[in-house]
């Protein structure tokens, strides 16, 4: 009887490849496995018809939790092609013995580059002068922008997408402090990062980028009561998850004459509300469509700009994302274990 190996979300593209991949690394092995690909997310509904794969291959809206556990009984591996993992239960995985893994660096440049290229949109008030341009409005009106040289970044989380916002928002000749309860020696060094509390960096950034993975520890760490800090002419930049960044603060700040300097959003909260369509399917918990109401609602400001989380999709970030999935399920494969251990994810 063939191992199954399920691929969630999976794109018509996404077929090809991951398969002359996995023919290519497995080699004879992979005559022993039948390989699916769906479009659809695993969750409580669909985890019923996949009770027999083994090794599951999601993406940024599947769940993974005791229900969907409960329903897939042969399942031995769980592999997220994405670096945030708040998606999984990976303790209930973890008691099951089931495995875990996710791919952490496949787009840290990548997304790094998006969150600069926000920057230097709401710098320059590019909302606003592409929808001029539309209506073939010449006027400079609304248009006036503002320089980075000598600016300072505050960068919320020093992990692998942090550092590389550190390099380039110094090579810009940016003046960058950070904030991390685990501070980087070599980012001090090399780029005369300054760490700093939270609080210290929401009141002295012109720029802040929040680049913290999701935990509870996380969830709306930027919230109504530290918005009020920042500078009035600030800019906000998010590319780590919506929750961590309070919908109804942003709305406060920008009705309040902070936040001046505009909000860029990659990520934001009721995002599979509005991405899936779920609220036109199933209901919703009001909290959760209150909060994809209110990220709809910012785009009254003309200095909010939203991109549809897009800051990983790069030609170079798929191809290292492939490979270093094909690489995960070789491993475990051959050790029977992650390349990682639970310890990582905590």
């Amino acid at each position: 009887m063939s191992r199954v190996i399920t691929f969630f979300e999976a794109k018509d593209w996404e077929k090809e490849e991951y398969l002359r991949r996995l023919k290519e690394r497995l080699g004879e092995r992979f005559q022993d496995f039948e390989v699916n690909f769906v479009p659809y997310t695993l969750n409580k509904e669909s985890s019923i018809e996949h009770g027999d794969t083994e090794i599951a291959v999601i993406y940024l809206n599947s769940v993974v939790d005791e229900e969907v556990l409960d329903k897939m009984k042969n399942l031995k591996f769980v592999i997220t092609r994405t670096t945030g993992m708040d998606h999984i239960d990976i303790l209930a995985c973890k008691r099951r013995g089931i495995e875990v893994s996710n791919v952490p660096v496949y787009a840290s440049v990548t997304v790094a580059e998006h969150a600069i290229a926000l920057m230097f949109a709401l710098a320059r008030r590019l909302r606003t002068a592409v929808a001029k341009m539309k209506d073939f409005d010449f006027s400079r009106e609304g248009l006036m922008g503002v320089d980075l040289f000598g600016k300072v970044a505050g960068v919320i989380g020093t992990g692998n997408i942090g550092s590389h916002i550190c390099r380039l928002a110094f090579g810009i000749g940016m003046e960058v402090i950070a904030y991390d309860l685990n501070p980087n020696k070599k980012l001090e060094e090399l780029y005369k990062v300054r760490y700093v509390s939270l609080d210290q960096l929401l009141a002295s950034a012109d720029v802040v980028f929040v680049a913290v993975p999701l935990t509870k520890e996380t969830k709306h760490l930027i919230n109504l009561e530290n918005i009020r800090l920042v500078k009035d002419k600030a800019m906000l930049i998010n590319i780590a998850r919506g929750p961590v960044v309070d919908t109804s603060a942003l709305l406060w700040a920008l009705a309040n004459g902070k936040l001046e300097g505009g909000v860029a959003l990659d990520v934001f909260e009721g995002e599979k509300v509005l991405t899936e369509g779920s609220f036109l399917k199933e209901v919703c918990p009001p909290e959760v469509l209150t909060k994809a109401l209110q990220t709809l609602y910012l785009f009254r400001y003309p200095n909010f700009i939203l991109t549809p989380h897009v800051a990983y999709y790069s030609e170079e970030a798929m191809e290292r994302l492939m490979n270093s999935v094909v690489a995960e399920i070789s491993h475990y494969l051959l050790y029977k274990l992650s390349s990682k251990t639970y310890g990582e994810y905590f």
